[in-house]
């Protein structure tokens, strides 16, 4: 099922092969970022970021998530953009791997001079040049010589407010530390300067050679980016298997719903959700974007109708852990809104 639905967006107009009309433009390198960060880093608003400041460059995004719906590629829609959505999991996990290095092969013949990749929250990144040497044998095999990556390296979003807490819980977040030359401290209005110190610390700690920036909203001048990301020594197998992923379930919202009993019902379920994202219909007839990460519940109106948002709005609901949290979830829903309303989900 998870493959089928990467093959989909593999053959779509969206990774046709395109016709070498450029001239010596279709022989150049691509510049290949990898952007990770655990969730809820703000990864999705530092790629938007870096999208407007590269308007005039030709741009390929590869949007990684966890959930089997995609919510950050609703956000990052952009008219012209080359898109493709890898879901259900973690690109360097087996699972999902193999369609992964298809789909760089498949960007190897796209128009564009960039490709950023936005790896889930959970995943870990270790392996990421030897999937890159996988690609490269896949490409030579097909035929497709013409153009290789230029791997510029890794990019890491830090949660300034959570990865303190979520650092000795989960090998991932530290992992994707340790694999990027370039650690952006996002969120730092968040935190006292005693924190922030204390931040430094550990990041220190995981990763001494690492560049550090502090920010917020994900903003980053894009010749920084340019000028300090550079790719890391340090290559392992990947942490990320089918069977340590945390539970995930996604709820079909298919009513109409009151902004603060939405609230309500996200601080119940943060004891054992500590990602919920997605969308929903108010009472006011509008459409809003939950970003919830732990106990912090962001809620905000969507002011444009974008036609790539689900006609039926979702939330993806990922866990602490692997245990099942199911009956938790239906007993904070009743106790919010109540047993006439009816909550349809299911489990990934």
């Amino acid at each position: 099922m998870m493959m089928m639905n990467l093959l989909r967006g593999l053959h779509s107009d969206i990774l046709k092969p395109q016709s070498n009309t450029g001239g010596t433009e279709m022989q150049k390198n691509i510049q290949l970022y990898l952007i990770s960060g655990f969730l809820g880093s703000g990864k999705t608003s530092f790629l938007r970021n870096m999208l407007l400041q590269n308007n005039n460059v030709r741009t390929g995004v590869i949007v990684n998530e966890f959930g089997s719906i995609g919510i950050d590629g609703k956000v990052l829609d952009n008219d012209g953009l080359k898109m493709v959505e890898i879901n259900n999991g973690s690109i360097f996990c087996a699972c999902l791997k193999d369609g992964f290095v298809k789909t760089l092969v498949a960007f190897l013949e796209q128009p564009i001079d960039v490709l950023f990749i936005e790896a889930s929250g959970m995943a870990d990144p270790s392996s990421m040049e030897h999937l890159l040497e996988q690609m490269d044998f896949l490409a030579t095999r097909k035929g497709k010589t013409n153009r290789r990556y230029d791997y510029r390296g890794s990019v890491c979003l830090i949660d300034a407010g959570h990865f303190l807490d979520c650092c000795e819980l989960f090998t991932p977040t530290q992992n994707q530390v340790i694999k990027s030359m370039f650690l952006i401290v996002n969120k730092v209005d968040e935190i006292t300067e005693e924190d922030l110190e204390e931040l430094h610390k550990k990041l220190n700690e995981l990763n001494p050679n690492a560049f550090i920036y502090d920010t917020t909203y994900g903003n980053v001048p894009n010749s920084l980016i340019e000028e300090i990301v550079v790719p890391d020594n340090f290559e392992k197998e990947s942490c990320n298997t089918p069977w340590n992923r945390p539970e995930t379930y996604i709820l079909d919202l298919q009513g109409i719903y009151d902004i603060d009993s939405m609230r309500k019902f996200c601080r119940k379920i943060s004891e054992y959700a500590f990602r919920c994202k997605g969308f929903f219909i108010s009472s006011n007839d509008e459409i809003i974007h939950i970003d919830n990460v732990g106990n912090d519940i962001i809620m905000n109106k969507i002011e444009t109708k974008n036609e790539l948002l689900p006609k039926n709005k979702k939330l993806v609901l990922i866990g602490k852990d692997s245990r099942p949290y199911k009956d938790k979830l239906i007993k904070a829903w009743q106790s919010t809104f109540g047993c006439e309303t009816e909550l349809c989900f299911y489990e990934e």
